[in-house]
């Protein structure tokens, strides 16, 4: 991983939309105007958007190898590495308190990513241990499993990669900074990683309303109050357009209910534990989320 959770940057002490170097370190030109000779200076300017590239480079640093400078390939890794940078914002910032619960909102992703692939394992190993025995029984589960396990990693990651840089910006820049900010994002869409199937169900960058909505609550001090409307944009934003709306996640979550009510083979428990592990104490242990 990179050295350090946060990135500082030379441009960070100056203010957005004003020039990065200084005037009298420019260089200057002449041009003819009005059939007279002047003297122009060319400046750059520190435009929004690239701020915010610069903190979606720092959240894709979080899910990338540092060996080999790609995207970690397995979900359980990019999981554990998610849950990392959240309990980094709140360690940072005692009053991103959404991120302190996401960390744990974020395990428990990591347990039903686990769970998954146990059940494939197991439906997989029934099947070769009864080759000429149609199971379909085991055939339902193999594909609930798998579809769960790749809705699951996309929403943990989409999530991610939409609301680090969030709380990174608002870190760097401030509310004001945020608030005339926020519509400059979408112009990076093309250059950031965003899941290919997320872009299917929702075009990356779109500012909604709770964004800002829960931000100006932690800048106000009701935290509480700027629980719930991350939460909100978290589940309605991000989740239902990604996941929930896709018929096929919502057939699984159907299965499994089913099966989960009729005490059938396979079924998910989901459960809350603020521990390292995938079960309270006293049940049998899924794994480990360390």
């Amino acid at each position: 991983m990179f050295n350090g959770p946060f990135i500082k940057h030379g441009t960070d002490p100056i203010p957005l939309n004003c020039n990065i170097t200084p005037l009298p370190e420019c260089k200057v030109y002449l041009m003819l105007r009005d059939g007279k000779e002047v003297e122009y200076v060319r400046v750059n300017i520190l435009d929004p958007a690239a701020v915010w590239l610069r903190c979606q480079r720092e959240a894709e640093l979080w899910v990338t190898d540092a060996k080999t400078g790609k995207q970690l390939s397995k979900p359980d890794d990019i999981n554990r590495r998610i849950n990392s940078a959240y309990a980094f914002l709140w360690i940072r910032d005692k009053r991103f308190q959404w991120a302190g619960l996401a960390a744990f909102a974020s395990k428990q992703v990591g347990c039903g990513l686990l769970h998954a692939s146990q059940t494939l394992k197991e439906a997989y190993d029934r099947v070769v241990r009864n080759p000429d025995f149609l199971d379909f029984g085991s055939t339902g589960e193999a594909l609930g499993a798998y579809t769960m396990y790749g809705k699951l990693a996309l929403g943990n990651l989409s999530l991610f990669l939409d609301i680090y840089p969030l709380h990174r910006f608002y870190m760097m820049r401030g509310y004001e900074g945020l608030r005339t900010s926020l519509q400059y994002r979408r112009e990076i869409k093309d250059k950031v990683l965003w899941p290919e199937e997320a872009k299917k169900r929702l075009e990356f960058g779109r500012p909604f309303p709770e964004i800002l909505e829960g931000f100006k609550l932690i800048e106000d001090g009701e935290i509480a109050k700027s629980v719930d409307r991350l939460a909100r944009h978290e589940q309605v934003n991000i989740f239902q357009k990604i996941i929930y709306n896709d018929t096929d996640t919502r057939l699984a979550l159907d299965a499994n209910q089913f099966a989960w009510v009729n005490e059938l083979r396979g079924a998910a428990e989901i459960q809350l534990t603020l521990s390292a592990q995938c079960k309270p104490p006293g049940h049998s242990q899924a794994g480990s989320r360390d």
